[in-house]
């Protein structure tokens, strides 16, 4: 079987995927519709080298797993590989292209019904609180920001990326009040600033209805408990992790040291973990393309929404 790994059709999606682990494509959204495009072009473009469509098929299940574990945390990337190997099986070659932009359109419009759906829970004159940046969470402050709704916004810098740093920028642009403080000081700025509500994305969701984003989201979520501010958690249903109904646990990414100290003694030991979990116990609901979502129902609605309807078609 030929090796593909020294063609140019290889090397496109090479470096894509190279973007994405060294962060220079972030954000579970902004990583899945990346890494697609970039696999279903790669896919078309290599067809034409194969005369046997199980040949064909084995190859590209192959070069899947490649690109399906980039990042460990990346479900809406996983889920679309799915989507892209299931058309290619059900309608031949020449569904490739359009599969990819398919599932690019999905994500696109969960992004714009969710932002609909979130601008709802924002009331004029309120005080939101976010963590990181969220493609799915700007697209709920600009949404509310049309509707004439004014609103502050309390923003974590989002260490040691500095993530929340896009996130302000991009308030700023659309003329919304942003307060931005160190990520230690999550629970002093919520009751300082007598936060209403707390909004903040995610990058995977398990069957248990756990959300997993940024390292520091669970204090986030910590902090809401103790003082009884709602929080919710904004993501398409195609972020659900289907492996982890079968009982596979979502593995949390370490990230380099170098990210936190590049130069640091040769004897010391740095940990740099790039997610951690929120129990479904502290997530007041999941705002979804298809509405509020408690956590126990992710899952059902996951498999009655994309699965049955979409997936299979």
């Amino acid at each position: 079987m030929t090796n593909f790994d020294n063609t140019p059709e290889y090397k496109k999606l090479k470096s894509v995927l190279d973007d994405v682990k060294s962060l220079k494509i972030q954000g579970a959204t902004n990583v899945a519709i990346e890494g697609i495009t970039a696999f279903a072009k790669y896919a078309f473009e290599i067809s034409k080298n194969f005369k046997d469509e199980s040949a064909f098929l084995e190859h590209l299940s192959n070069r899947s797993n490649e690109v399906k574990y980039i990042r460990v945390t990346e479900p809406a990337l996983q889920n679309g590989l799915t989507y892209v190997l299931e058309r290619i099986k059900q309608k031949g070659v020449n569904s490739i292209v359009k599969a990819g932009e398919e599932y690019k359109q999905l994500l696109e419009n969960a992004r714009k019904r969710v932002g609909e759906i979130g601008a709802e829970k924002i009331v004029d004159g309120c005080t939101i609180m976010t963590h990181c940046h969220s493609s799915f969470v700007d697209e709920i402050f600009w949404k509310a920001k049309n509707l004439g709704k004014n609103f502050r916004l309390i923003n974590t810098e989002t260490r040691p990326m500095y993530q929340g740093r896009k996130t302000v920028k991009k308030a700023l642009e659309k003329d919304i009040e942003v307060i931005h403080v160190v990520d230690s000081a999550m629970w002093w700025a919520m009751q300082k600033y007598d936060v209403d509500l707390i909004i903040i994305g995610a990058d995977s969701v398990t069957v248990e209805g756990v959300a997993l984003n940024k390292i520091g989201s669970r204090l986030l979520a910590l902090s809401s408990r103790e003082l009884h501010v709602p929080l919710y958690v904004c993501t398409s249903l195609l972020k659900y992790n289907p492996e982890t109904r079968l009982g596979f646990l979502s593995e949390i990414e370490m990230r380099s040291s170098a990210e936190i100290w590049p130069d640091h003694p040769d004897n010391l030991e740095i940990i740099n973990p790039a997610f951690e979990t929120i129990s479904s116990q502290y997530i007041a609901a999941f705002i979804t393309e298809f509405g509020l979502i408690p956590p126990q129902m992710m899952a059902y609605n996951f498999e009655t929404k994309y699965i049955k309807d979409i997936f299979r078609k």
